[in-house]
Formats: C-alpha cells, sequence, structure tokens
C-alpha cells in the first residue's frame, strides 16, 4: 500500500474503551434567564456523537418545537421506516455490524445505552417525570437542549479504532459543529498514532469542536488519554446530590452510603447477621463476591460485606443474592477513597466510602455476632461530600505525550448522572438510569460548547476551549479548594483548570486563540518527523530547527513545564479582546512555590473588540526554596478594571526535576 499514490499511513487496529435531572441546575443554567437565555438553549447547533448508538424513539429525542437544522446540514438518517430522525436526532449512522443489536443489524440502533445517555446529557429535550426507582426525580434535560443531535454509532460493546475514525470522517463531512466522544485509547499514544487526536485535527481544521472524555484510570498520575492540544480533555467530578442508603451497625454507629435501588418493604424485625467473605477465604474472588465464589460460603439471610474491587457493584449483588443474601454492603479500597456509586442493584445494598469501610472493619473484630440494618432515605441534596469534588476514576495528568501541555484541561459531572437509556430498569415507561465515568462528563462540556457557539457563532474551537478554560471556578460549595475522592485539596493535574463555570464561559472577556497550522511547530518541536506530523496535519510540513517550539510556547490558556535547578523559562501569549471595546486589564500572579513569575507587560489595553495583545511571562526556578511537593501550582490572571469585572485566568502547573 505504501507504493500507491496518496497512500498516508497504514497500522495495526486496536481496541479502543468506552470511557440529567439536576446537573443543569448545578452548572447555573435556569430556565428563560442567564446563560440558557443567552446562547439560546444552544439553539442551531449540531452536535455529533461518536458512540454506541442511540433509541431514537426515547422522548429525550422527540422534536417537539424544534426548529429544522441549519441548511448547511448534510448528513442522514439510516434507521428504518418513517419518523425515526427528526428536528432533534437530525442524523444516524452506523459503522459497525452489530450482531447484538435488534435482529442483528447494520443500522444505528445500539445495545449499550451509552450513546442515549450521552446524547440525553449534551442535548436531550426536557422529559418531566424522570426518575429511576422514584430517585433523582425531576425534569431531565440536555445541557443544550435546542441543539441538533446526530449519531455515529462506531461501538456496540467494544470499539476499534477503525470504526472510530470513519465516524468522525463522516460527522465532519456532514456538517456538525462540535464532535462529543466519550471513547478513548486504553493507554495514551503519540498523536500521530492516535485516531481520535487524528480525527479531532481534521474536524478542528473544519472549525468544529471537539470534546472528549479523560479516561476512567485514576486516581493514578500520568493516565490521562485524549490529551492532544486541540482536544477538550474533560475529567470527572461530583455533584451535591446523593440517593443514600445507610447502614446502622448494631453499635449504632451510623455510616452513609449510596444505592439507587431504594426498596420501600426492607424493614426486618431485627438487625441482620452479616458475614465477610474475605475473612473466611483466602479466596480473592470471594472478597470481591464474584460469580460462583459464595456458593460454599452461608450468606443465607445474612448481609455480606464485599470489596469494591473491580467488579460492577450490580454484579456483586447478583451474586449475593444468588447465593441467598438478604442484603449487601460494599466498600471502597484506599485508593477510591469517598467516591461512592448510586448503582441499581438487585437486592437491599449500600456502596460506602474506605474510611467508613475501615469502621466497618473494626466493628467486625470488635464482636462475635456482628450485626446491622440498612435504611434507605432516597435522593437528598446539598447533604453529600464537599462538591464538586474529583471522582476517584477520573484519569489524571500529567500529560506522557505532552507535558508543556496541562491535561486534563477541565471536570464536570460525572458521578452518578442520570440521563435516558434503552430499556427500562424499573417499568418505567421512559426509560432513564444512573451511571458514572468520565464519558457522562465530557457530554456535559459538549453542551456548554454548544451553548458558547450558539452564542458565538464566530468563534473558532481554541477560542471556545479558551472560554472555558479560563473562567473555571477551583472551589468547592463550601468555598474550599476542590478536593480529591481522599478530601484533600486537588492538584492541578488532577483538576486541570478547575470546574467548568457556565455563565461565566459564555462572557470571558478574553481568549486564546491558535489557528490549525499554529499546530505544526509544536508538533514538530515533540520530536515527531516531517512524515509523522504530516500524518496529523495531512500535507506536506517542514521542521527545520527555526520553526520548532516547545510545547508551553503554543498559544494555550494555560502554562505547564518542567524546571530543573536554575532552569529560566520565557513563554510568549496573545490574547483577543472578545469582552468590550475600551478595556484595560491588569496582570496578577500566584506563583508556584518556589517559582519567580514575571509579566511583561503588566497592563494590557483594548481600543476595539477582536483587539489582540501580546505579552510574555518568564518563569525562574529559585535556589535554596524548601517545597512541599514536586507539583507546583498557580495562577496568571488579568483583571478588567471597570465594571464589567472580567477575571480571566490561566492555571500554572510545573513538575520540578
Amino acid at each position: 500500500m505504501e507504493l500507491k499514490e496518496g497512500f498516508i499511513s497504514a497500522r495495526v487496529e486496536r481496541p479502543v474503551s468506552l470511557h440529567t435531572t439536576f446537573t443543569p441546575k448545578f452548572l447555573g443554567l435556569q430556565q428563560n434567564v442567564g446563560g440558557w437565555k443567552s446562547s439560546h438553549y444552544g439553539e442551531g447547533v449540531i452536535i455529533g456523537l461518536i458512540d454506541t448508538g442511540i433509541k431514537h424513539d426515547h422522548p429525550s429525542f422527540f422534536d417537539k418545537g424544534m426548529p429544522p437544522p441549519p441548511a448547511k446540514w448534510r448528513g442522514r438518517c439510516d434507521f428504518n421506516g418513517k419518523r425515526t430522525c427528526n428536528n432533534k436526532l437530525v442524523g444516524a449512522r452506523n459503522f459497525i455490524w452489530d450482531g447484538d443489536a435488534p435482529g442483528g443489524t447494520d443500522l444505528p440502533w445500539e445495545e449499550a445505552y451509552h450513546g442515549s445517555h450521552t446524547s440525553g446529557i449534551a442535548a436531550g429535550c426536557p422529559v418531566e417525570g424522570a426518575n429511576v426507582f422514584g430517585q433523582a426525580n425531576g425534569t431531565a434535560t440536555g445541557i443544550a437542549p435546542r441543539a441538533h443531535v446526530a449519531m455515529y454509532k462506531a461501538c456496540a460493546v467494544s470499539c476499534y479504532d477503525g470504526d472510530l475514525l470513519a465516524a468522525i470522517d463522516a460527522a465532519i463531512d456532514d456538517g456538525v459543529d462540535l464532535l462529543s466522544i466519550s471513547i478513548g485509547p486504553e493507554s495514551p499514544f503519540p498523536f500521530y498514532y492516535d485516531v481520535i487526536a487524528l480525527g479531532a485535527f481534521r474536524a478542528i481544521q473544519k472549525g468544529i469542536f471537539v470534546s472528549c472524555s479523560a479516561g476512567n484510570d485514576g486516581p493514578y498520575p500520568s493516565t490521562v488519554t485524549n490529551d492532544a492540544p486541540w482536544i477538550l480533555t474533560v475529567g470527572a467530578s461530583t455533584i451535591d446530590r446523593e440517593i443514600r442508603a445507610t447502614v446502622k451497625l448494631g453499635n449504632n454507629v451510623e455510616l452513609h452510603g449510596q444505592s439507587l435501588f431504594q426498596p420501600k418493604d426492607f424493614h426486618p424485625r431485627q438487625p441482620l447477621p452479616i458475614v465477610h467473605p474475605a475473612a473466611i477465604s483466602n479466596n480473592e474472588s470471594a472478597a470481591v463476591c464474584e460469580k460462583g465464589s459464595l456458593k460454599n460460603i452461608d450468606v443465607k439471610g445474612k448481609i455480606v460485606i464485599c470489596h469494591m474491587g473491580q467488579l460492577r457493584i450490580e454484579d456483586k449483588g447478583k451474586e449475593v443474592k444468588d447465593n441467598g443474601g438478604a442484603a449487601m454492603i460494599v466498600f471502597n479500597e484506599q485508593d477510591d477513597g469517598y467516591t461512592t456509586l448510586a448503582t441499581a442493584n438487585v437486592l437491599p445494598a449500600s456502596h460506602i466510602s474506605y474510611k467508613d469501610g475501615l469502621v466497618l472493619k473494626n466493628y467486625l473484630i470488635s464482636t462475635q455476632s456482628p450485626t446491622a440494618t440498612i435504611s434507605f432515605q432516597g435522593t437528598l441534596i446539598g447533604k453529600s461530600q464537599p462538591a464538586p469534588q474529583m471522582a476517584s476514576f477520573s484519569s489524571r495528568g500529567p500529560s506522557t505525550q505532552s507535558p508543556g501541555i496541562l491535561k486534563p484541561d477541565i471536570v464536570g459531572p460525572g458521578l452518578n448522572i442520570l440521563s435516558a437509556w434503552g430499556v427500562s430498569i424499573d417499568e418505567a415507561t421512559n426509560p432513564f438510569n444512573v451511571i458514572s465515568g468520565t464519558s457522562m462528563s465530557c457530554p456535559h462540556l459538549s453542551g456548554v460548547a454548544a451553548l458558547i457557539k450558539s452564542a458565538h457563532p464566530d468563534w473558532s474551537p481554541a477560542a471556545i476551549k479558551s472560554a472555558i478554560l479560563t473562567t473555571a471556578y477551583t472551589a468547592d460549595l463550601n468555598g474550599n479548594p476542590i478536593s480529591t475522592e481522599q478530601n484533600v485539596s486537588a492538584t492541578v493535574f488532577d483538576r486541570g483548570s478547575g470546574h467548568v463555570h457556565t455563565l461565566r464561559a459564555l462572557n470571558p472577556g478574553l481568549v486564546y486563540d491558535i489557528e490549525p497550522d499554529d499546530y505544526i511547530p509544536y508538533l514538530c518541536g515533540l520530536g515527531y518527523s516531517e512524515q509523522q506530523v504530516r500524518y496529523i496535519v495531512q500535507r506536506k510540513v517542514n521542521c527545520s530547527t527555526p520553526t520548532l517550539i516547545p510545547g508551553a510556547q503554543l498559544n494555550y490558556p494555560t502554562f505547564s513545564m518542567v524546571l530543573g535547578a536554575g532552569d529560566q523559562m520565557t513563554y510568549t501569549r496573545t490574547v483577543t479582546n472578545v469582552g468590550r471595546p475600551f478595556s484595560t486589564y491588569i496582570s496578577k500572579v500566584l506563583s508556584p512555590q518556589g517559582v519567580a513569575v514575571k509579566v511583561m507587560p503588566s497592563v494590557i489595553r483594548f481600543k476595539d473588540l477582536n483587539d489582540k495583545a501580546s505579552y510574555t511571562v518568564t518563569f525562574t526556578r529559585l535556589e535554596n526554596v524548601t517545597r512541599s511537593s514536586i507539583i507546583g501550582q498557580g495562577s496568571l490572571v488579568w483583571n478588567s478594571i471597570g465594571d464589567d469585572g472580567y477575571k480571566v485566568v490561566s492555571t500554572i502547573a510545573v513538575v520540578f526535576v
């Protein structure tokens, strides 16, 4: 093939992984006011989702009151029959053969239901009375409820990168405005070998914004994927809603956990005995309650304790129930900390934190006859751990492929999110489900990007990303720094620029813009060959030395660098005024510990909208300064003078070597 005219590259096909009623309110969106009103609810924007297909007849995708898609739309609907696609679901295409779909079909049906869930989060229309088992009840709506949805099915239960790239190319040709991709490689790859990075670059060359999930391999460092700088890389955080299931031990200590299934008929007359398979069997499978592991353990009529491990909580519950267990308590391993899941269990259950798991284990060794009960308090707002808080599974930086770019970029709601589902799990007429992952946080940010695109249709993908990053917030609802799943302050490599602030992102004041060709010297600076850069940009390039730039020199809204002893680095940034004419901004620096930061000039002025101004920042590692960490973090803020109150924040990340 290499000898054929027009050949670019070939590679072995690799697998890739699949990585709401309350979250719009949590993001500050309210009907007929504020961000929704100023952005027209995302009207006129087409969001293309690369996913597992869609349940086209779900009410989240009805089109009552929706206008037709823009005239530029060239997509098609591959479902059979009439009235399958409409003015909400404007396109649906399939790029795989799904033998598990109804009848075994090449139509864009889905079996995994992941795609319906992500589509509903991004742009589902309002559905009243949405709930699961009566919990999280309310009106389910997407973040951009008047945006159009186009589904490109590239995955079923498994995904392969050839299908993925074909789907991305089709979406670009069809005329989407944004791409939302809650899928990622199993580990980071160089950008020239990563089909999502390749497809996303083709998209931004056409002015299409791309949002991707950061991955679910946290809380371990350097696990972030989808980390190309032309992609918005989204981590997952919590919301201040929990679906509480409280464990009351025989010594009257209460441990608050979560469960989506909240039975109304679980009222044992007396506390039930507890059995802990891990204390009986040396078999690890029994500790996590794997299928078949409890058949030789007496669990009948008892509350069974299961370690979290890697097995789905629902599967643990099935094993407990199949062996006669009355209820289940799942407790976290240390790495998962305070992140607890509200799952659709098949029996009374509660998922508790690692800290509460230690309390439980201490109780077990304090008595020969441990007992407990589980009570169910339903959906509670404002009673949970500090929110937003990082979800334990959210993949972390720094980026292994490009340390000069801070990744993840941003975090958004990704834990216990309600959205559309393909089948009813509680015999409801309109099926919904509550699930978790960076797959859920990604479409939240895709929806926010759609609102910005609707309000500012001429903004580039880089300008939209800049607006999101420079207006993020870094404190939880209690005013404390956003924390990790361990209840300690998150670093910039955990949460990126912070949590998305939708209203501020719609009016950021200044933006850092990047043209597609600006990435070429950056890619050359990564040490890629001219041929490898050509794979990405799809044309010949010249990587001669004068054109190379380090990653931190890219006109990115954040700063990320590695500093050795005595190092001094200077970078240039250019900002564009999108706020008000005749505006002045003054810089303010919060320097990372052990680093001196100097900004020149410290004041920038603009006469007109779209005027540009450049500045330099010099970072100097200080000698003989005792640091508490190998990571340094800070910020550079441009504050506007006057009543407009613009605050444009660039996060600073440093790794000391």
